[in-house]
């Protein structure tokens, strides 16, 4: 074999992939101005209402109508389908769905803390539905700031405490370190 050949040999089997083997993705560092596609305000439809929200009363009808048009808004948040897919990193804070006390493995990360719990949820596409798989979260204090690495996808779910437009199928969540 010549010197030539041999040289193109050796430098293929550097560059080539091993077949089997997987390349790692590197997650994209979000933050939750991400999750909100250009030019939306979810605060448009209350801003519509600020001036007459003033004069009613809990029981008026035209309250209740208005807080149900506002509910329907954010839960229908529109997305950034150009994440579709994609490998993230995003920070949060958790709202525990399933676990046990000791470990989570489902949670609403949502941008702040009490979201969810103490006031009203935020427009859907600010919260994110995390699961772990057969990975559970180990929790140290529920109330801490986590970063989650997975893949998002813009899709839809809703459950007691929120809706959500995006799903983390999670590969790693952390206790965030700023």
């Amino acid at each position: 074999m010549n010197s030539a050949l041999a040289l193109v040999l050796v430098v293929a089997a550097i560059w080539l992939p091993v077949p089997g083997a997987v390349a790692e993705e590197r997650p994209e560092v979000i933050d939750w101005k991400h999750l909100v596609p250009a030019g939306y305000d979810p605060n448009q439809l209350f801003r519509k209402y600020e001036k007459d929200v003033s004069t009613l009363r809990d029981n008026d009808p035209r309250a209740e109508r208005a807080a149900e048009r506002l509910r329907q808004a954010w839960e229908n948040a529109p997305v950034v389908a150009t994440l579709n897919n994609k490998m993230v990193k995003l920070a949060g804070f958790v709202v525990a769905l399933e676990g046990d006390g000791k470990a989570v493995s489902e949670f609403l990360l949502v941008p702040y803390f009490g979201a969810c719990i103490h006031v009203p949820p935020p427009p859907s596409n600010q919260v994110g539905l995390v699961r772990t798989g057969n990975k559970p979260f180990k929790v140290n204090q529920m109330f801490d700031m986590v970063s989650v690495t997975g893949r998002l996808r813009t899709e839809r779910a809703r459950n007691d405490l929120a809706s959500a437009s995006y799903i983390i199928e999670a590969t790693q969540v952390e206790v965030h370190k700023p």
